[in-house]
């Protein structure tokens, strides 16, 4: 049977639903996969989870040099492939692929080279400070993977197919489970390794993942599988997929600078609210991790009928989108208000500071899932119609804008300032994303 949706036809709410169920769950599985790190490592202690949190901005980093080529072979391969040119989804392909393999071997040799100046300049302490230079070290041998894996899913779900991506990551979530409690504590024949163990088992499941997906393509005898046993360079692709992706990759690699001076204010209160913030983020991607999940699904709904000038079937797309992400936040305001404390406590049991601090952090957050979802979703929209400059305006200038809003507010409300900053941001950019897609609709109607 085709695993391939044809999404320039049929009901576009349960085309939508079809496609976006498996990307759901891809994105819990991402979610699980900080859930599960960071459950054995508070087990190890608060600095533990201040160390691997700032650290783990180097994912971000990594996430958002790897959205580049992701964003753009998406968008120009679901374009392609919706106009039914076969020879030119392949080459789109081909050339993101290589892209995404040339950054990530870069960005993995200059992480290996300042990971200790970085981690430096927060200055958390000894035991914090060590437990990030050892998780950063194995993570930097690593990164590669974490380049190559979401573009394999990324062309999967151009295509149509977003069922094989979830179950090979739903295998890496298995691997990394098993992996942790082994590898952190030393059970059975492994040794105990604390956060070295926790990085190793990270990375030895996205390589996991890498290999199912090589497998599968083998298999397979579509389009995927002629795009990678070639190689077909071309200039022009890769300037084209590079200047499309680029806003996007930008308006994350931005949000992450933003985050660590955050973070950097945070760590002014000492390690407890960076560990908080660490915990709470993790807790928090419910909504925006699952969001941005559909949102590859949306850019493939909305690229493909775009590419195939159904302009018609495109504004309807747009609309039916928004009713998903608006609901999806909509249940993640309702979890984190209702549950803040239960969730806090499952990371943090018996740190009574840690949970109320945290509960704070959850409880400022709830006001603005809905408005980060719908952000989120609507980005999809806009780089599906090949407009990827929007949502990273949107993004940047509301992000620079927390930084202000920090500093005066901490002078009122402590630490919390730098929480409703965000929270605060995020409304202004859902509520700007909204504004900006209508009017966008309008022009491409008329």
């Amino acid at each position: 049977m085709d695993k391939n949706i044809d999404l320039t036809k049929g009901p576009i709410f349960k085309t939508l639903v079809r496609l976006s169920i498996p990307l759901a769950l891809t994105a819990f599985i991402q979610i699980a996969y900080g859930f599960v790190d960071t459950i054995w490592i508070a087990r190890i202690g608060t600095d533990a989870v201040a160390g691997v949190g700032i650290a783990g901005f180097v994912f971000w980093i990594a996430n958002s040099l790897g959205l580049i080529p992701k964003v753009g072979t998406g968008v120009f391969a679901s374009q392609a492939y919706g106009e039914g040119n076969e020879d030119e989804t392949v080459r789109v392909i081909n050339n993101g692929m290589i892209q995404a393999v040339f950054i990530g071997l870069v960005f993995s040799v200059f992480v290996l080279l300042i990971r200790n100046k970085f981690i430096e300049l927060y200055s958390l302490g000894g035991p914090a400070e060590r437990a990030a230079k050892e998780y950063l070290f194995i993570i930097g041998l690593g990164l590669i993977f974490f380049f190559i894996n979401p573009m394999f899913s990324q062309v999967y779900t151009a295509l149509g197919d977003s069922l094989t991506p979830f179950k090979i990551n739903a295998l890496g979530l298995v691997a990394n489970m098993i992996l942790d409690p082994l590898m952190i504590f030393g059970y059975g024949p492994f040794a105990y390794l604390g956060v070295r163990g926790a990085a190793l088992a990270t990375v030895l499941s996205q390589v996991l993942v890498s290999l199912a997906f090589i497998i599968s393509i083998i298999k397979d005898k579509g389009l995927i599988r002629k795009a990678l046993t070639r190689v077909d360079f071309r200039d022009n692709w890769q300037v084209e997929i590079f200047k499309l992706g680029l806003p996007a990759g930008l308006l994350s690699g931005f949000h992450a600078s933003i985050s660590m001076i955050l973070n950097r204010f945070m760590a002014n209160f000492g390690p407890t609210p960076v560990a908080v913030a660490s915990i709470g983020s993790q807790i928090e991607s419910i909504s925006w991790n699952t969001t941005e999940g559909i949102q590859v699904g949306i850019q493939a709904l909305v690229g493909q009928n775009y590419g195939a000038e159904n302009l018609a079937r495109v504004r309807d797309s747009v609309k039916v989108s928004f009713s998903l992400v608006a609901g999806i936040g909509l249940v993640g305001s309702l979890v984190l208000f209702i549950f803040r404390y239960r969730l806090f406590a499952l990371f943090t049991p018996g740190d009574l500071e840690a949970i109320r601090l945290g509960a704070d952090y959850l409880f400022i957050l709830s006001f603005s899932q809905f408005f980060m979802a719908v952000e989120i979703g609507l980005a999809g929209c806009f780089n599906g119609l090949s407009d990827t400059m929007t949502p990273a305006l949107i993004g940047i200038s509301m992000n620079l804008l927390r930084i202000p809003m920090a500093l005066i507010l901490m002078n009122f409300i402590g630490v919390h300032g730098v929480w409703a900053s965000m929270s605060i941001s995020s409304i202004f950019k859902g509520s700007l994303a909204m504004a900006l897609i209508v009017k966008k609709l309008r022009k491409i109607g008329s």
